[in-house]
């Protein structure tokens, strides 16, 4: 039961990040030259470690933002 309740935790945390580089937000990140994947790899690294495969928490978002903000990227509106 333990790895079934795993397994859900992990789906769920995986559609919430999902949703929130889904294309349909109201906003993206922009870095002229800048290396998307290779930056929000590093930031998603930094910021979630700590989280266990549990679902994003305000505090870890906010840190995602930060981490990205402190690499040089914008949020910008679609």
């Amino acid at each position: 039961m333990t790895t079934m309740k795993s397994t859900l935790i992990a789906i769920l945390a995986a559609a919430a990040l999902a949703a929130c580089a889904s294309p349909f937000s109201g906003w993206r990140w922009e870095k002229p030259g800048g290396d998307y994947d290779t930056d929000v790899a590093a930031c998603k690294t930094a910021s979630y470690a700590d989280s266990n495969g549990a679902l994003p928490t305000n505090a870890s978002v906010r840190r995602m933002q930060s981490c990205m903000e402190g690499k040089g990227w914008k949020k910008v509106a679609r």
